[in-house]
């Protein structure tokens, strides 16, 4: 299993992580940041606290049909996808609004990501992409109800900046197809959200 820098999800935020590379599920979650990020550098300004865009689903009952529940659970992961992309083109430190769609570990995760992406003064150019996304394991009998989500993201379309506008794409992570995610979802507050996270080692996600 491949294990980000500083447990990141985040696309880009140090050297070797220009796509979401991940820690395992059973690591302790990061640091949390709550969007003001303080670096003590006096020059430096406060992370943002503008919510990061992203659609998120709209809270609502569960219902017994396995097929609406994971249609649900799928846009919440696509939402994950471009909350992740939005802290990394912005690199302003915000990461308010994920309590939306991630808790437990991916929630500390995305948090990390968004304080050390702000903290390196780094930022992406481009987006990554959701091409394939299958759900298995999903038990609605359950309290919460789970499922697991595998998220399959292309990351061909990225660069990353170094504050000082250096590329940083020669260093990235990038297997030559798109990257698969394996994430724990879970039904809180009415709504799927994404709990834990690996990137395994067996990367087959198809070409697209």
């Amino acid at each position: 299993m491949r294990v980000g820098v500083a447990g990141l999800v985040l696309i880009a935020a140090a050297v070797a992580v220009a796509v979401f590379l991940g820690t395992p599920p059973s690591a302790p979650a990061p640091p949390t940041s709550t969007g003001a990020v303080d670096t003590g550098d006096a020059e430096k300004d406060q992370a943002s606290t503008e919510p990061l865009k992203f659609d998120a689903p709209s809270p609502a009952p569960i219902s017994t049909s396995e097929a609406d529940q994971v249609e649900r659970a799928e846009d919440s992961a696509a939402a994950v996808v471009a909350a992740t992309n939005d802290i990394a083109q912005r690199g302003d430190g915000s990461a308010v609004g994920l309590d939306k769609i991630a808790t437990g570990f991916v929630l500390g995760e995305l948090e990390s990501a968004a304080q050390e992406q702000y903290d390196l003064g780094y930022h992406q150019v481009g987006e990554a992409k959701v091409t394939q996304t299958t759900a298995s394991a999903v038990d609605l009998s359950v309290d919460p109800p789970t499922m697991t989500l595998t998220v399959c993201v292309d990351v061909s379309g990225i660069d990353v900046l170094d504050e000082t506008g250096k590329s940083l794409k020669a260093s990235l992570y990038n297997p030559g197809r798109p990257v698969k995610h394996v994430y724990g979802a879970v039904f809180e507050d009415d709504v799927w959200k994404l709990a834990t996270h690996e990137i395994p080692d067996d990367q087959d996600c198809p070409l697209p």
